[in-house]
């Protein structure tokens, strides 16, 4: 989003969703300090637990990586643990066997597994395992809107949730529970959060633009129909954007709050005016648009001349930009 249109790096985002879209999002799933030796045959039935979850890809091939698997395994195909008491599944015996047999195998032939374990001492592996991961994929939540990939929202947010409650359960693993994260659930959370943040910002805006027009105008009518401009405002800028399909992001929250303190100015001037008349509601009406009116217009026409040129822009936030400010004008 924050990305300019005609930029090469928005091209290639583009040309990576055409092609690559449907592929799927890898996760890692981390397991804390605790004993590995115990949690052998837990560690290894870590795929087999995640395929009770529908939005997992299945434990097979490249969507599944695991150094538990592949220690166990080689043990049992003799490739490791040599002079090691290991039983009919490959998993160690003894106890005291387990983390030097590790660690000689991810310095020799289980060496591409020698990132996904930290060593609480790496002089001493026998003093343990701080930290440790394997990688799954979810099923891709990609979807096509027009020629835009988009990712769906209510999917990948019950997608993270499940898979999080999930992998909390396994309480046989090392530490008691795994953790399964992936960069991109920085963004998921961005969808659970964003509606409740935005009826709450608007929420308090609305409260605070009653809560000082009343102060200043002293006429619950008046403050009522200014505060109410204002909601019709807010609702007419969401409707807007949900037509012609924007997305609830931190960009267009962002603005809507702003919208709020753009057009409470245009209803307060008027309102407070109206007050300050004396008359017939009809003359007093007459008297504040010939005293506030044309002031209050001309304000507005500025402000839409001063963003049209942000129309056009190659940003999306400077897009969304103009567009509330011209709803909140208009």
């Amino acid at each position: 989003s924050f990305i300019p249109d005609n930029h090469y790096v928005s091209g290639t985002l583009d040309k990576t969703d055409f092609y690559f879209g449907n592929l799927g999002t890898r996760v890692n799933l981390m397991t804390a300090s605790g004993d590995y030796f115990e949690s052998q045959r837990a560690l290894t039935e870590v795929g087999e637990r995640l395929g009770a979850l529908d939005v997992m890809e299945p434990a097979t091939g490249d969507t599944f990586d695991s150094w538990a698997v592949a220690f166990k395994d080689a043990c049992a195909a003799g490739t490791a643990c040599v002079n090691v008491a290991v039983d009919a599944e490959g998993y160690v015996a003894q106890k005291s066997d387990y983390l030097p047999a590790l660690a000689a195998w991810l310095d020799g032939s289980g060496s591409r597994y020698r990132k996904d374990i930290v060593w609480s001492n790496e002089a001493n592996p026998s003093e343990g395992i701080a930290a440790a991961r394997m990688t799954a994929e979810l099923k891709s939540l990609n979807t096509k809107i027009g020629d835009k990939i988009a990712v769906d929202a209510s999917a990948a947010i019950d997608a993270m949730t499940e898979l999080r409650e999930l992998v909390t359960s396994w309480t046989d693993l090392p530490g008691g529970k795994a953790i399964g994260y992936s960069p991109i659930f920085l963004t998921w959370e961005t969808f659970r959060i964003i509606k409740k943040e935005m009826f709450l910002s608007i929420g308090l805006c609305l409260v605070a633009v009653f809560a000082i027009t009343f102060m200043l105008v002293a006429h619950p009518l008046a403050t009522f129909l200014i505060w109410l401009c204002v909601v019709v405002t807010v609702v007419d800028i969401l409707g807007f954007m949900n037509m012609i399909g924007l997305a609830i992001d931190n960009v267009t929250v962002i603005q809507l709050v702003i919208a709020v303190g753009l057009c409470v100015d245009y209803a307060a001037h008027i309102g407070h005016c109206f007050m300050t008349k004396d008359g017939t509601r009809g003359e007093r009406v007459i008297a504040t648009l010939g005293d506030v009116g044309s002031a209050v217009m001309n304000g507005g026409i500025s402000t839409f001349l001063a963003t049209l040129m942000l129309a056009g822009s190659q940003s999306y936030v400077f897009r969304v930009l103009f567009l509330s400010f011209f709803l909140t004008v208009v």
